[in-house]
């Protein structure tokens, strides 16, 4: 990975990305369990689909917005406001005051802001990037990504319980500190034509609603045929792996109540809930240690033989995953399924940035989100459907979608290399 021959913009928003998402990790992963030992589970329920509501309804205004006024102005804007909303919520979790219906109405704004802003810190990215080098950005992005998580869940996981008000005020700094330095390094990567200002634009202005032309504005989004392949491939891609801590986790935990031998030459013994904590801390640790190195072996192989590979393993290893009940078998399963995944998502990202138009990244970056929660949102879905299905059902879908997905990325990395040698 060349970081230093990246683009300023592109070196500080890395940069920058590290730093907020290892300080939001100490608390978010958290958040849930703590609103329902105030507010118990239900309310706690129904305030988690709000803020997954206000996300979505903020990826679809800040899409729409950046793509008409530019990126950095928007990003400046939620920065402020996300700024404001975390020094709130750690105003009101103080040792002086507790007052969770106030810190919803917060997240409701921080939410709202955070799915403006990403984006257009995608089509920032994508803006000063060139098509030959975006799979190293990406990669860069994803290991630094990875990492940020690694680092903030391991501090939360220690600190949070007692001392959430200063990782509350944490979170406000590293915000503050982003958004000085979006003010006065980022440059602009984006102005618009000013299309508007022709006699049929104005007219066209005059008799249409904003609403109308936001809607319009997606309608030409998802008319984008391959992009749409891609966009559900990619759902099938993240709910399949949203279901390691939830429809997998939930069998483990039944299936493996009492501590097993973890390998036959070990004295260590693991339950099912270990095994699922033992899972995602392979997976993370894999990522970080395996990122560059796997970059390297397959930087001279061509991006589909790569993408579809990456796709190969990831898949088996997760209907493998989906099955085993051994300890010693699902942490070599993980190995193959982490191993794709770092192949697969660098070469993923640089073919969705190639393929959006210029005038329009923001909005097809707001679909794209979309879609990527509704794949998270499968979870749910997923664990209705295991209570009526035997296991091996499950395990038959996972290996579905796979199957679903290689096609989709086969037909979409040929659609894409016809266009390049028209």
């Amino acid at each position: 990975m060349s970081f230093w021959k990246f683009d300023s913009n592109i070196q500080i928003r890395l940069m920058l990305q590290f730093l907020t998402t290892m300080a939001s990790m100490t608390v978010t992963p958290y958040l849930i369990v703590f609103f329902s030992k105030q507010l118990g589970t239900v309310v706690t329920g129904f305030m988690f689909l709000g803020v997954m509501a206000a996300s979505v309804a903020g990826s679809f205004a800040g899409g729409y917005v950046a793509d008409r006024i530019g990126r950095k102005k928007v990003i400046v804007a939620c920065e402020a406001v996300i700024f404001i909303s975390f020094l709130g919520v750690a105003f009101v979790n103080s040792p002086w005051l507790q007052l969770p219906y106030v810190t919803f109405i917060l997240f409701l704004f921080h939410n709202f802001c955070l799915g403006a802003s990403g984006p257009a810190y995608q089509a920032l990215v994508i803006d000063v990037s060139q098509p030959e080098n975006r799979r190293a950005i990406f990669t860069a992005s994803y290991w630094l990504n990875n990492l940020a998580v690694a680092i903030g869940g391991l501090v939360g996981a220690f600190l949070f319980d007692e001392h959430y008000f200063a990782l509350f005020l944490g979170v406000a700094v590293s915000i503050a500190i982003s958004f000085a330095m979006t003010i006065l390094f980022i440059k602009e990567t984006y102005v618009p034509e000013k299309r508007a200002c022709s006699a049929s634009g104005k007219q066209r202005q005059k008799v249409s609603s904003f609403m109308a032309d936001v809607l319009g504005a997606y309608q030409e989004v998802l008319k984008h045929r391959i992009f749409l392949l891609f966009t559900i491939a990619n759902l099938l891609i993240i709910a399949v792996e949203e279901q390691l801590t939830n429809v997998i986790g939930l069998r483990l935990v039944k299936e493996i109540p009492e501590p097993e031998q973890l390998f036959p030459f070990l004295g260590i013994q693991v339950d099912g809930m270990n095994l699922l904590g033992l899972l995602k801390t392979e997976n993370t640790l894999l990522v970080v240690c395996l990122t560059v190195l796997i970059s390297c072996v397959v930087k001279s192989l061509r991006d589909r033989v790569v993408l579809l590979s990456g796709l190969v393993l990831y898949f088996c290893g997760y209907a493998w995953i989906s099955f085993s009940s051994s300890p010693a078998v699902l942490l070599f399963a993980m190995f193959f399924a982490t191993l794709g995944e770092v192949m697969h998502i660098p070469v993923k990202q640089a073919l969705l940035a190639n393929m959006v138009p210029d005038h329009a990244r923001s909005t097809y970056m707001a679909v794209h989100s979309l879609f990527s929660i509704v794949g998270v949102s499968s979870a749910g879905m997923f664990i209705l459907a295991s209570a009526w299905v035997p296991n091996v059902a499950i395990t038959g879908m996972f290996a579905g979608m796979g199957l679903i997905c290689l096609v989709l990325f086969h037909r979409i990395t040929k659609a894409t290399q016809s266009n390049a040698t028209a």
